[in-house]
């Protein structure tokens, strides 16, 4: 089997050593069965330097292209009209992430049993703080929790993949497909949508792991500074989501369940940290078409849809209010629950007292009681209240005053509490908290996981 792995890189000095060495430490022999491409993107640091040492010491395994700086969609196009013939997957690895040392072998083994065309492996955060580096995996693992297999977007609709890092598409079927050069950001997740509206099935691959490094000590990152860019709002629309839904429509007949989740799914990013730039970057008349797409988009992807995200309330509400009312915006809350939605959020920290939030999704307040019992005796909720209005967009999505959040501090002795709320005399068990549980098991996932990591062969 031939893989070919395609690495554009700009001004990447600091890790793009490492992220070279996880290609060349993998246990399928790299030597025989592995080409590189490093696509040099204009780069003024010395990562040039350090591409071309690689590229002396193995030079029928790594090939170094360099180009005038013309964005990872020029990129990733020119690695792959350069990969040779006899190439079976066409990879692609960032220039500061690493893949597992068994990646490789994993996917072998994977297609000698199922023939797919694309492969993906699981997705991990490498968060650098400085000294200290964290491990956490991304939100759309799940698709993992059953091992190796085949996802089959037509019978998963939230099986959903988008990103390219340590993804691998079959050459013959990759052949008809290109990066869109004139997109700086989520070309590649056009590219992904695409290839799997035709194909339809990729290959889950669980024990193999590709590892997404952030700086988080570094301010401005490429994704962030997109949210400045105008293109990032009504072009993308166009370009991207508009595209989804003609392709579905044309190879499906309608736009099936799958676009729709992805693009929900993506789509909630319009409204979390960086939606401030919303006003700043759009004057008033382009904001009103950027909403006024954004609707059509919506509309489209259903309020059904929108309201099984996994995110928080508010973010779902401003969607379903733009689908209902596009432009002037008229932001509407969800109807009331007779039981208060709220997610759990459990805050241990070493010399301090356990602490159990219960955060409050709903905008209209409650009148019952917040009650924890434990073993001993029950612990009094102290009620947090906004101390400003929260806005999305500049509009106001939850007024000062009302409930954040409850909290409840449990003392050294109080390791289980169930968490009640009573109104009308009636009592509805909220959650159920085991502190020695919980911390346990967290203590063994992260064990796990920088376990795995070094199994990797990654120092």
């Amino acid at each position: 089997m031939k893989f070919a792995i395609i690495m554009p890189f700009y001004n990447a000095e600091k890790r793009l050593a490492l992220s070279i060495d996880s290609i060349i430490k993998q246990s399928y022999s790299f030597l025989k069965h592995v080409e590189v491409l490093l696509i040099n993107d204009g780069s003024t640091d010395g990562s040039g330097a350090i591409a071309n040492r690689y590229a002396a010491k193995y030079p029928t395994n790594i090939r170094v292209l360099s180009v005038p700086n013309g964005g990872p969609a020029k990129a990733r196009n020119i690695g792959i009209h350069n990969v040779s013939e006899d190439t079976d997957f066409v990879g692609f690895l960032d220039a500061d992430d690493i893949m597992s040392s068994n990646t490789l072998a994993s996917m072998v083994a994977f297609l000698n049993e199922s023939d797919v065309p694309m492969l993906v492996p699981a997705f991990y955060y490498l968060d650098d703080f400085g000294k200290k580096q964290k491990i956490s995996p991304h939100k759309l693992n799940y698709r993992f929790a059953n091992g190796n297999r085949v996802a089959d977007i037509e019978k998963e609709p939230q099986a959903i993949h988008f990103y390219i890092g340590g993804t691998f598409l079959r050459y013959d079927c990759l052949k008809e497909f290109a990066f869109d050069e004139s997109l700086y950001f989520a070309e590649d997740q056009l590219l992904i949508t695409q290839f799997l509206l035709k194909n339809r099935r990729y290959g889950l691959i669980a024990d193999a792991g590709y590892y997404y490094h952030r700086d988080l000590q570094q301010k401005g990152s490429l994704v962030s500074s997109s949210w400045k860019k105008p293109e990032r709002y009504t072009l993308f629309l166009q370009k991207v989501y508009q595209a989804y839904l003609a392709d579905s429509k044309e190879t499906f007949g309608s736009v099936i369940p799958y676009v729709q989740y992805l693009i929900a799914y993506h789509a909630k990013l319009f409204f979390y940290k960086e939606n401030r730039f919303f006003r700043e970057v759009l004057s008033e008349a382009e904001q009103e078409v950027f909403v006024r797409e954004l609707q059509k988009v919506l509309q489209e992807v259903g309020a059904s849809t929108i309201m099984e995200l996994d995110t928080p309330l508010v973010v779902k509400e401003m969607m379903c209010s733009i689908l209902r009312n596009g432009w002037p915006i008229k932001f509407e809350t969800a109807e009331q629950q007779s039981i208060p939605l709220v997610t759990v959020k459990e805050n241990y920290r070493i010399g301090k007292a356990a602490a159990i939030e219960l955060l409050v999704e709903e905008a209209s307040p409650h009148d019952g009681k917040w009650i924890a019992r434990t073993a001993f005796k029950n612990v009094p909720a102290q009620i947090v209240k906004r101390k400003t209005d929260q806005t999305i967009w500049d509009i106001v999505v939850r007024e000062q005053g009302t409930i954040e959040k409850v909290v409840f501090k449990l003392k050294p002795y109080q390791t289980k509490a169930r968490l009640f709320y009573q109104a009308a005399e009636k009592e509805t068990l909220l959650a159920e908290v085991n502190v020695v549980s919980s911390i346990l098991g967290k203590l063994k996932r992260n064990r796990a996981l920088k376990r795995k990591f070094k199994q990797g062969g990654v120092s």
